[in-house]
């Protein structure tokens, strides 16, 4: 991967970073209102978006990383087997396509994977955890 592609990354990755902050900065933190499922898969357009509208901050960091982490082990498989010739990679050039395509696949899943949470957090959001405590003692 030459210099220019992890350039063009990072410059995406900021840009989404700033992105998200803008739309979700917003918010209205006074009240406690359960949050709109339609709101949470929007912001999940961007992986960890819809975390982070939930409330779920780590959670919105480990899947807007993995997200990262797939897409750039993608780019990086694609460009050593699309670049690959006898001598100047280490390894045969069927190992980058099969690990360009079992990336691929990895994103795919983290991506589904994220828009499910976020729907499913939103609609948990109102659930009351700490309600009333059932005694198992009485019929």
């Amino acid at each position: 991967m030459g210099r220019g592609h992890g350039a063009g990354l990072v410059k995406r990755l900021a840009f989404y970073i700033i992105l998200m902050t803008v739309f979700l900065s917003a918010k209205d933190s006074t009240a406690i209102a359960p949050k709109s499922p339609k709101k949470a898969v929007v912001y999940s357009i961007i992986p960890g978006g819809g975390q982070f509208y939930n409330g779920k901050k780590i959670k919105a960091a480990l899947m807007f990383g993995a997200q990262f982490w797939m897409v750039y082990q993608f780019q990086t498989n694609r460009s050593a087997y699309n670049l690959w010739d006898d001598g100047s990679y280490m390894k045969p050039r069927e190992y980058y396509r099969e690990n360009r395509n079992k990336y691929a696949w990895y994103s795919t899943f983290v991506y589904i994977y994220n828009l499910a949470d976020a729907l499913v957090d939103s609609h948990l959001s109102d659930f009351d955890e700490k309600g009333e405590k059932v005694d198992k003692t009485q019929n």
